[in-house]
């Protein structure tokens, strides 16, 4: 689901179902003066605009003591459903119950965070504690190691995806993008976790800190890699997917991809030569093994597309993992849509589609892309 359809889970009958859940725990909230407030001019704002208007009704209507008026929120919250909102779509309605926290909390850290830790029950709390590791760093950051060892596996999971120094749509934290020492050690706790939702949010959390910390990140991986523990395994190799699609040559190595520099390419062809944009790319040929040893290869490929200035940008694309022996041909094929995105515009001119093969260039063929009609 996009970003532009979430906030639609933001509606008159979500502040309806909230304002009533409070009511429930809460008799002397004002319900109808909450979905006026809530509902203002709904259907021009974005996801987290309605959020934050939701939270904002929320200030205005509850106690002024926090920590009574978080107690409410948690009451209303209900029973546990088991997925804290991370499979489903249901638990994003609590979403502003946790920016309430994050906000009216900032002040009362230690509450905060012990209605942080029953709130992401419900829903994840990874963008709302973030404020916490800024402002109270000497709080939160114990707090997060004590949660690694949780026996609720969406706690320790908030342990990791909370401290992810570039979380998408939420605060960068700065001092982990500088030094990520204390993330590494909550990642060491939990990078073989008996459950995957867990395990998936500290390999992406591994990917973030490649991005600014490779040779960490590498030597990490390398720890977690030389444990022997095959769920271990699976984390490493998702950890370390950026690394690995910009041709690293340690991370390569990690994952057993070793070699590459002899392969040659032969009869590549493209079909057709000449491409319409909404069209379909698709491209073949043999690669030849003259190593001297059996490898393992990750084959990628690098489109290289013209922009609307006439210049060059270029994006890798995952092709697929082969074995070569020496002397052995193997036919390898691809295709390309050329489908105009909301996040990639093709235009007319000559694009290039760019093989790599462990991280090494084996060869750059060059097409046509023009407009329809």
């Amino acid at each position: 689901m996009s970003k532009n359809q979430l906030k639609t889970i933001f509606n008159q009958e979500v502040i309806t179902d909230l304002a009533q859940r409070i009511k429930k725990v809460f008799p002397s909230f004002d319900s109808i003066s909450f979905e006026q407030k809530a509902n203002r001019n709904l259907d021009n704002l974005e996801l987290k605009q309605r959020s934050t208007q939701i939270c904002t009704a929320l200030t205005s209507h509850l106690p002024s003591k926090f920590e009574q008026a978080a107690s409410i929120l948690i009451e209303a919250m209900g029973e546990d459903d088991k997925s804290g909102g991370i499979e489903g779509y249901y638990g994003f309605r609590f979403m502003p119950f946790l920016n309430f926290v994050a906000v009216r909390g900032l002040d009362n850290p230690d509450i905060a965070l012990n209605s942080l830790e029953k709130m992401t029950l419900h829903f994840s709390g990874e963008f709302a504690i973030r404020p916490f590791i800024l402002k109270h760093p000497d709080i939160t950051l114990p707090r997060l190691m004590e949660w690694t060892s949780h026996r609720d596996w969406r706690v320790r999971r908030l342990a990791s995806e909370g401290s992810r120094p570039r979380l998408p749509w939420g605060i960068q934290l700065k001092p982990f993008i500088e030094n990520p020492s204390f993330v590494i050690g909550i990642l060491n706790q939990l990078y073989n976790d008996s459950n995957l939702v867990v395990r998936r949010s500290v390999a992406n959390n591994l990917n973030d800190i490649a991005k600014d910390n490779p040779e960490l990140a590498v030597e990490t991986a390398r720890n977690w890699w030389n444990s022997g523990n095959e769920i271990a395994r699976w984390t490493v190799s998702h950890g370390l997917r950026s690394l690995i699609k910009q041709g690293n040559k340690q991370a390569l190595s990690i994952l057993g991809f070793v070699g590459g520099d002899n392969i040659l390419v032969n009869n590549f062809q493209f079909q057709p030569k000449v491409v319409r944009i909404g069209d379909e790319l698709n491209f073949s040929c043999n690669l030849v093994s003259q190593e001297l040893e059996k490898v393992h290869l990750v084959v990628d490929y690098i489109l290289h597309r013209v922009l609307a200035n006439g210049k060059l940008s270029k994006k890798v694309f995952k092709l697929k993992q082969i074995e070569l022996s020496p002397g052995e041909k193997i036919p390898l094929s691809g295709k390309h849509k050329f489908k105009q995105l909301s996040t990639r515009t093709y235009y007319p001119g000559i694009h290039s589609i760019e093989l790599i093969v462990n991280g090494h260039s084996v060869g750059k063929y060059d097409f046509e892309l023009i407009k329809r009609g």
